[in-house]
């Protein structure tokens, strides 16, 4: 074998695992390890009934807890006494003529309570009666108004269930939880302007429950797993496997999907504005990325590892057929 044959069955292998293993063991990790925001009230609701975000108690306390405050005309009144007896207490510091009639208003009670004493035929019977009315309306309201009040928490817990409570603050959840709800999406993706029901691009069988939560979660740890697989050298031709599916996916779902579902694609199967710059550069870098993986995994499912890997450890090297005889050509003269 030349060295130049050696060299395409031995390094090149090697190129193209290092770049496939690297990228999607970053892609395993961020999915697995690293969070991010989640600020739709509609995905948080999905995330609840996936069972994946707690639905904590203060986001179903009823907005009345927080009126328990003193009614302000009350307060008014409060305040206004004190401020209407403020003159009269000051008067008696100014003049002195109010101190008599202090000792003399001490000392009309004794009189007033003699009263009674004279008619009481007349003053006590409705003073008596007075009395107990009074503790028994008192007793009587605290009794309703207690009575009034507790059915108003039993009420409260079940105005909404616990999947649909919309929080104002962002969720945190993992990576792979987002991937979860593309596929959701994918499968219900509503109607449009008009009206009209979109083309799902996920099959609705795959996405029942939380069946996409599973899903994520095996394509997450495939990318950690075969990533490090290819990065090794280890069973690499059934590693490429899950990796070129998971580029394929991902160009359909993210690319090819949305382009022909919004109608009006660039040679009937692209985004429009692929050759456009935005603000993170050319609109084609991801699409062409995801392109490029797909084809180094089928490259490396063909070439297969390379002599620089633990299948070449485990295997040997594959068997070659070489035609060491040469043919051998009989000439005979002619005219013999």
């Amino acid at each position: 074998m030349s060295i130049r044959s050696s060299l395409a069955l031995n390094v090149a292998p090697l190129g193209l695992r290092v770049a496939l293993g690297l990228t999607f063991i970053w892609a395993g990790i961020g999915k697995i390890a690293h969070s991010t925001a989640i600020t739709d009230p509609r995905d948080q609701a999905i995330l609840a009934d996936w069972g994946q975000i707690d639905a904590t108690p203060e986001a179903l306390t009823p907005p009345q807890d927080e009126d328990p405050q003193i009614d302000p005309g009350q307060g008014d009144s409060e305040q206004s006494d004190p401020i209407e007896t403020d003159p009269g207490l000051s008067d008696p510091e100014t003049d002195p003529a109010a101190d008599t009639d202090d000792t003399e208003q001490t000392q009309e009670p004794p009189a007033d309570d003699a009263a009674p004493s004279e008619d009481a035929g007349d003053d006590q019977p409705p003073a008596v009666e007075d009395d107990p009315v009074v503790e028994d309306d008192g007793s009587t309201e605290e009794d309703e108004t207690a009575g009034e009040d507790t059915p108003e928490p039993d009420e409260d817990p079940g105005i909404l269930p616990v999947s649909y409570v919309q929080s104002a603050d962002e969720v945190e959840v993992k990576r792979v939880l987002g991937l979860a709800l593309m596929i959701h999406h994918a499968a219900n993706p509503g109607v449009d302007d008009e009206g009209r029901a979109k083309m799902p691009l996920w099959p609705q069988a795959l996405a029942k429950g939380s069946l996409p939560v599973v899903i994520a979660w095996i394509a997450a740890i495939l990318e950690l797993v075969c990533g490090a697989a290819l990065l090794t050298g280890f069973f690499t031709r059934m590693a490429t496997l899950p990796i070129i599916g998971t580029m394929l996916t991902a160009m359909w779902l993210t690319q090819i999907g949305p382009a022909l579902q919004a109608g009006g694609a660039y040679l009937g199967f692209l985004p429009n504005g692929v050759f456009e710059i935005g603000p993170g550069g050319y609109a084609y870098t991801q699409l062409l990325w995801q392109f490029a993986l797909a084809c180094s995994g089928v490259a490396l499912l063909l070439i297969g590892p390379g002599c620089f890997s633990i299948d070449r450890l485990i295997f040997g090297a594959p068997s070659m057929v070489r035609e060491e005889e040469a043919r051998q050509v009989e000439f005979v003269p002619m005219g013999d």
